[in-house]
């Protein structure tokens, strides 16, 4: 599956570790900005209100109120200022801008004042560096800034004031100013950060992507190709090197191995073949060698009777068994060598069009069916409708009448013998034929050798009937499988394919397993 492959991993992560990193830079850097942008405000309104108050404090000390309402309905039109209001330290509201709320009590828990100041307690701590405060009203924000007004001399020294002059704050001077440019400007700034983000993203992601596939992935994808062309046994594959980093020098000595790894398979085959030919010339001596060695006794036994001239007419059936033992012994040797001539001149097969696999099946069991009926067979035909393959008629039916004459031998005592065939679609569309006995069996230890050469578990068998078949069955990219159990039978499963093409590889013959 695709998320299983090292790239995807590779790229989602390094995507993923991109876009917290770049996102959490940015989440920082756009806190910063808009922190940045308050704090101006905050300073530029702070100017104001010092400004203001310095301006309304003549008219505060001579208590010329019309010039005091004048002056704040001037400064509280200007653009950006929301209102300017003067109130005591209760909270009442002595002057304002808006006139409508002059003589109220300011509203603490709306305009955010408990930042400063507790609940249902006079205006205290006034003095303290922080009194800003920002809040919502009519739908976007507002920040205010309060500065206190203070019992001066001058105050508490005038003949119209009557303020004692143990009280320091005498009210607070209240200016609020909308946020809503600076809100906007801050969307601005989120707005394009998001988008300088994403873009950044996308170029980062697609340039690590670019790099990982050129750089990682590709490599890697023909490393993996070339061991499994190994594997296969191409030792003759190279990848290209075309960097100098630790997948370069990877990629130089896998080709290394490869090469050395073709000497090695070399000197295997060679070693394999000597040891295969010192085994099957001991093997045929040793065929050969005890069938001779009755010959000769015979021969030499029937000789000297002749020489001495000592034969009696009694002795003829005796002699005449003699020479019927040296017949079955020189047949025996015949049989190996013409069995063992066949395993040696094993030809391609001579593909012949639309050949009827049931048609080969009913020649075979036609040549056989003297023996099946002597050894009182009980033979069942189980015929599919099947597709005409491309093969050797002559070579397969040799491969039948062997498997059909090892099952008719494992029953001894009658029994019952399938034949049947069928069409497979599993990977490709193939022919099956299934050859099925109830006879003695194959113990699972001898499955794996079935078709060695010179392997066989009869008393007269050669050992190269099975070695036969599976020549041919490989010869016709077919597999052949075999599945037995002791005592109770063994099923022989061909698979050929309909079609045969060059390209196409054999299949090495399965000994045992499940389909």
């Amino acid at each position: 599956m695709p998320y299983r492959r090292l790239s995807v991993k590779l790229i989602f992560w390094v995507v993923a570790i991109t876009v917290i990193v770049i996102g959490v830079f940015n989440y920082i850097s756009l806190n910063t900005q808009r922190k940045h942008l308050i704090d101006e405000v905050i300073l530029g309104t702070r100017q104001l209100s010092d400004t203001v108050k310095k301006s309304l404090r003549f008219d505060m000390l001579h208590n010329y109120r019309e010039a005091l309402y004048n002056s704040i309905e001037t400064i509280g039109a200007q653009e950006g200022i929301e209102k300017i209001r003067i109130f005591n330290k209760e909270g009442a509201i002595m002057f304002s801008s808006d006139k409508e709320e002059m003589g109220q009590m300011v509203d603490k828990n709306a305009e955010a004042c408990y930042a400063c100041h507790a609940e249902k307690k006079p205006l205290e701590r006034l003095a303290i560096p922080e009194r800003s405060r920002i809040f919502r009203a009519d739908g976007y924000r507002l920040l205010g800034i309060i500065n206190p007004i203070y019992n001066e001399p001058d105050c508490y020294n005038a003949a119209c004031h009557v303020h004692p002059r143990d009280r320091t704050v005498l009210g607070v001077l209240d200016i609020s100013l909308s946020l809503a440019a600076t809100d906007k400007r801050i969307k601005e700034i989120r707005g394009t950060t998001i988008l300088l983000m994403a873009i950044t993203i996308l170029t980062v992601s697609a340039i690590i992507v670019l790099f990982i596939q050129r750089a990682v992935y590709r490599p890697v994808k023909e490393l993996v190709e070339g061991t499994t062309r190994v594997a296969a046994g191409d030792f003759d594959h190279t990848i290209p090197s075309r960097s100098e980093d630790e997948i370069g020098q990877l990629a130089k000595s896998f080709n290394t191995m490869t090469r050395r790894l073709k000497e090695i398979q070399y000197q295997l085959l060679q070693s394999e073949k000597l040891a295969a030919i010192g085994k099957l010339s001991a093997t045929i001596a040793h065929e050969i060698n005890n069938p001779l060695n009755g010959i000769l006794t015979y021969t030499k036994l029937i000789e000297r009777k002749l020489v001495h001239g000592t034969l009696k007419e009694e002795e003829i059936p005796k002699f005449r068994s003699y020479l019927a033992i040296m017949e079955r012994e020189t047949e025996r040797c015949s049989t190996i060598v013409r069995n063992l001539l066949d395993f040696a001149r094993q030809r391609e097969p001579s593909l012949k069009p639309d050949v009827d696999i049931n048609e080969v099946a009913e020649e075979a069991l036609s040549l056989l069916a003297n023996q099946i009926a002597l050894q009182e067979i009980t033979l069942e035909k189980r015929y599919g409708q099947l597709l005409p393959i491309m093969a050797d008629p002559m070579q397969l039916r040799q491969v039948l009448l062997n498997i059909i004459l090892n099952s008719c031998e494992a029953m001894h005592n009658g029994g019952i013998l399938t034949v049947s065939t069928a069409l497979s679609n599993k990977r490709k569309k193939a022919v099956r034929v299934e050859i099925a006995d109830n006879g003695v069996g194959i113990d699972e230890k001898d499955l794996s050798k079935i078709f060695d050469p010179f392997f066989t578990s009869k008393e007269k068998g050669t050992g190269l009937g099975l070695s036969v078949v599976y020549g041919i069955i490989n010869s016709h990219h077919g597999t052949i499988q075999v599945k037995s159990t002791v005592g109770e039978g063994t099923t022989v499963i061909i698979k050929l394919p309909v079609e045969v093409t060059a390209t196409e590889t054999s299949h090495p013959p399965e000994g045992t397993g499940e389909e």
